[in-house]
């Protein structure tokens, strides 16, 4: 009867252990399956993310860049050039150097706060922080292209000038001489006007008809115009 009842135990107790290691495999299975699926939700909320950054980061403007900054227009060069001393002299800029195609304007001006940190200025007699903008003109089949280099110039420490370039940033500046280029007058080349002959008094033919055969073919096309002016009263007979 005793090992009846504990063969009988026994039996019970590795069918309970059994039934509890199937119910553990089970619950291992569901959470395996589980992390699967958050691993997928994570990779899927990991290329959102990624994406979106990339999205704003396209669409962020671009910072404006330091020049030369490069136009074009239809008109020629000597065209622009006058518009662009006219602009420059209404700016309150003096023409410090004109070589035909390349010329420049500067006024006295004060560099940025952040420049201005690094350099020593009034220790220099004559010799001032200009604002200083150059220009560079090419035609080439028929259209010229513009060079624009704006910069300041400053004395260092030893009174020698120095320059910096400084940034065209207003967009608004930009396109309005771009629109004063596009503007400017195309001029268009001459025709050849022909220089009218000069008859020698010799060879002059007469005013008048001098003979009776030409009064005759005078008073015939007379006759004729006078015949068309009936129908077009726009003719006149002379």
């Amino acid at each position: 009867m005793i090992k009846e009842r504990i063969g009988n135990s026994a039996g019970e107790w590795n069918s309970e252990m059994t039934l509890v290691i199937s119910g553990s495999a089970g619950r291992l299975g569901k959470v395996h399956a589980r992390g699967k699926s958050m691993k997928r939700v994570l990779i899927l909320i990991l290329i959102l993310v990624i994406s979106t950054l990339a999205s704003a980061r396209d669409k962020k403007p671009k910072q404006p860049q330091p020049g030369p900054y490069v136009f074009t227009s239809k008109a020629s060069a000597q065209t622009l050039k006058a518009l662009i001393v006219q602009e420059n002299l209404r700016e309150g800029y003096t023409l410090d150097s004109d070589n035909q195609l390349q010329f420049r304007f500067s006024m006295p001006g004060q560099l940025p706060f952040m420049d201005s940190m690094f350099t020593i200025t009034g220790i220099c007699q004559g010799i001032t922080t200009r604002k200083v903008w150059s220009y560079s003109l090419a035609e080439l089949n028929g259209t010229t292209k513009i060079i624009v280099q704006p910069v300041w110039e400053y004395p260092d420490e030893d009174c020698k000038i120095q320059t910096r370039e400084f940034i065209w940033s207003r967009p608004e500046e930009l396109a309005a001489f771009q629109a004063m280029l596009d503007k400017a007058p195309i001029s268009s080349a001459p025709a050849p006007t022909a220089t009218p002959a000069v008859a020698s008094p010799a060879t002059a033919p007469p005013s008048t008809p001098t003979s009776a055969t030409d009064q005759q073919q005078s008073m015939k096309q007379h006759a004729a115009c006078l015949e068309l002016a009936k129908t077009n009263p726009s003719i006149i007979c002379k």
